[in-house]
């Protein structure tokens, strides 16, 4: 089974993204493709669709970083729309628009999240669904994924995780806020990745 992993780097206050050492680490232990997708609008969904082109694979998971939890959010569901009053990496602010003006409202992820999140909370790891992924660029890419595996049936979804703990350490500005250890982040990863190969 061709597996890809996706992941993004660095974005506003946050100056590293554990979303890519998830995706790294995932992609050496189980032997899969993984992708580190711009934070900008509308190049992460491009960047997206030639990863997906040139890799064709069976299974697709995406992961970002939700600054904002503490705990795995299993992301049901993407919208048809991209808004952010946060900058991008290229200083776009993002007026309310669809990400396609020809598709639907939205899509339902297409990963087995019922089976995954109880053997998430049973191996002691803060998780719950989650049913708005934003409108920011991680919505961007969830929605862009989700229309390409209704088109091809291949099967994808979304998964934010939190801010690791360690990499809170040296900004001042993260401090306050939440995270969880690397390592329970890639024991979730891990479960995940597991129960969708199952």
């Amino acid at each position: 089974m061709r597996i890809l992993l996706t992941a993004f780097g660095p974005f506003d206050i946050f100056l590293s993204n554990p979303s890519e050492l998830l995706a790294k680490a995932l992609s050496e232990e189980f032997g899969c493709r993984y992708s580190v997708l711009p934070v900008v609008f509308g190049k992460a969904r491009a960047a997206l669709i030639s990863v997906l082109e040139e890799e064709g694979p069976d299974l697709v998971i995406s992961f970002g970083l939700n600054g904002n939890i503490s705990h795995i959010a299993l992301e049901q569901i993407a919208v048809n729309i991209a808004y952010s009053e946060i900058p991008d990496n290229e200083g776009i602010v993002r007026e309310a628009s669809s990400i396609d003006p020809e598709g639907p409202l939205a899509y339902r992820s297409m990963l087995p999240l019922e089976r995954v999140l109880p053997l998430l909370r049973k191996a002691g790891i803060p998780s719950r669904y989650s049913f708005s992924a934003g409108t920011y660029i991680c919505n961007e890419v969830f929605y862009t994924l989700m229309q390409y595996c209704e088109r091809t049936g291949v099967r994808g979804g979304f998964i934010h995780i939190p801010m690791a703990s360690h990499l809170i350490s040296g900004n001042p500005k993260l401090l306050n806020g939440p995270h969880m250890a690397l390592e329970q982040i890639l024991s979730a990863g891990r479960i995940v990745l597991s129960e969708c190969l199952r």
